[in-house]
């Protein structure tokens, strides 16, 4: 895993059409008396031939990122970029699938990757392993990934908790990660998760309430924001649909 802590290089004039934010993967919270998963949102930006990714979702989902990226005529080769809002594993776990690919990580999430905790409920000590053989650089404030593209701190639910904020035709879209993970969140202004810190966190949903016009949010669907608050989603309503044994878990046991 290469560790490339370089500065802040200026944003390009963000000249031509503006970028486009294209939900690929919805996201969901499900929690059950067995234990919880996060199905992260997972979001497609493209700017002129640039596609950049916005998250990568968990193993589970790999057949389904694979479906939404070719329902678009595209492959995990078309990705120039994926942007990783933070360490947890329901959003890193799909990463191994984008060797070809710029990968940005903030420094403190590559930090905590290098020495895990035991403990931590959502970050396995072999983490680290996924990003290890990828081109990994380090994101912070202010990065420029693209014109109109700009990485945007937002720490509290993690220390290195990252953003993009887009230029779009639409006005100034937020991908948000689970900085703010829903619509309730935003109203309430509380992050639903804090492990870094609460008035850093509450500084990001501040800076999210004062500068996005939409926001895309780690599991939830996107939504706008009117005077600091969700406004109406922008896509309706998918319920999760349980499906039957697929093919990898329907074959008959050797044992009785």
């Amino acid at each position: 895993m290469s560790d490339q802590r370089g500065g802040t290089r200026p944003a390009e004039p963000a000249a031509g059409p503006a970028a486009v934010v294209d939900t690929l993967l919805l996201g969901f919270a499900l929690s059950s008396d067995q234990g919880s998963i996060g199905f992260c949102g997972v979001y497609l930006v493209t700017r002129g031939s640039r596609r950049i990714l916005f998250d990568c979702a968990h193993a589970g989902r790999r057949r389904a990122l694979h479906r939404a990226l070719a329902q678009r005529g595209l492959t995990v080769r078309d990705i120039d970029t994926l942007v990783l809002s933070h360490a947890h594993y329901d959003h890193i776990q799909n990463a191994d699938l984008f060797p070809h690919a710029d990968v940005l990580l903030h420094p403190a999430e590559l930090d905590h990757l290098a020495a895990v905790p035991l403990d931590d409920p959502v970050t396995p000590p072999w983490s680290g392993a996924i990003l290890r053989p990828l081109s990994v650089r380090a994101a912070i404030d202010g990065l420029a990934v693209a014109p109109g593209v700009t990485v945007t701190g937002l720490p509290g639910h993690t220390a290195g908790s990252i953003g993009l904020t887009v230029e779009t035709a639409a006005g100034a879209a937020l991908l948000t990660g689970d900085a703010v993970s829903s619509a309730r969140a935003l109203r309430s202004g509380r992050c639903t998760v804090v492990l870094a810190g609460k008035d850093a966190a509450a500084r990001s949903m501040e800076h999210v309430r004062v500068h996005a016009d939409l926001v895309y949010p780690g599991h939830d669907r996107p939504f706008t924001v009117v005077a600091g608050a969700p406004g109406r989603y922008v896509l309706p309503r998918a319920d999760l649909v349980t499906a039957p044994p697929d093919s990898l878990t329907d074959r008959p046991s050797a044992s009785p």
